[in-house]
């Protein structure tokens, strides 16, 4: 049964990434070859360890020429802009330790030249990479349409997490987003969860889930001169009990969605707490 939620679990987070890969939010993950070129542009002191590994100070990075994969976290990603394809969006995870009982780490991101790797900004976020118990399972980008005005367009990161305890599954996805404004990076968006799934069961059969999504769109009504962002929030609540013949049986409720606003304060979204990301 458990290996049961997991599909389920599996199917919510794909029918969130599908929706978002119509507006061409998802593309390749890999740097093309230029992973090595990035890294010495960025931090010109860098020294390399391996064919994979370079040594920043006490951090370690680690390069991907080759397309990411969802257990890769720590793996350095970069994604061409669509909406501004002259300009490479990376994520560059510095993990100063790793091991079972959680990671030690920053991230930066980048946005470097397509042509010539330059860095044109960038943004430190300390401690982001940062967890323990609730693990980091995936760091990506997110390009898909956040028209803030006419004249300005968002990107998106979404990080995983997700939970190593059997009898009580959690995953969740959160998404921030960033603007480059009056010459830098602005974090604009701190955090939100789209996707959540929760549960408490006997690790046999009797227990309840809880599953939720969200999907964002831009609003052509402008606070601040940018556009207010439409969250509609669906969820459905799944109870599993033993039955007559001692077979697992389950009742799947699904609730009302729900739609809340975000609104621009001249600084950044303000985020309702209940739907702030845990990282």
């Amino acid at each position: 049964m458990f290996a049961q939620f997991i599909r389920v679990v599996s199917l919510f987070a794909i029918l969130g990434f599908l929706a978002l890969d119509k507006a061409g939010a998802r593309g390749s993950e890999s740097c093309d070859g230029r992973a090595e070129v990035i890294v010495h542009n960025a931090y010109p002191d860098a020294t390399k360890n391996d064919d994979e590994t370079f040594q920043v100070g006490e951090s370690t990075i680690s390069i991907n020429d080759r397309e990411a994969g969802i257990d890769a976290p720590h793996m350095m990603t970069c994604r061409v802009w669509p909406a501004n394809p002259q300009l490479t969006l990376v994520a560059v995870p510095l993990i100063k330790s790793a091991n079972e009982d959680g990671t030690v780490g920053d991230l930066e991101l980048l946005v470097v030249d397509t042509g010539t790797s330059a860095v044109r900004k960038r943004l430190l976020l300390a401690d982001r990479m940062t967890d323990d118990a609730i693990r980091i399972s995936a760091v990506e980008f997110d390009t898909a349409r956040y028209r803030l005005s006419r004249e300005q367009t968002a990107f998106g990161l979404r990080i995983s997490t997700n939970g190593s305890s059997r009898p009580n599954p959690y995953d969740e996805v959160s998404l921030w987003l960033y603007a480059i404004d009056k010459g830098s990076l602005h974090p604009l968006l701190d955090g939100m969860i789209v996707s959540k799934n929760t549960g408490e069961w006997d690790t046999n059969c009797a227990g309840e889930f809880q599953s939720s999504e969200s999907t964002l769109s831009m609003s052509s009504n402008r606070t601040h001169g940018y556009a207010d962002i439409t969250v509609v929030e669906t969820g459905s609540t799944k109870t599993n009990f033993v039955g007559k013949d001692n077979s697992c049986e389950d009742k799947t409720v699904t609730s009302k969605p729900q739609t809340l606003r975000l609104v621009y304060d001249g600084k950044e979204y303000r985020i309702p707490e209940d739907r702030r990301a845990v990282t």
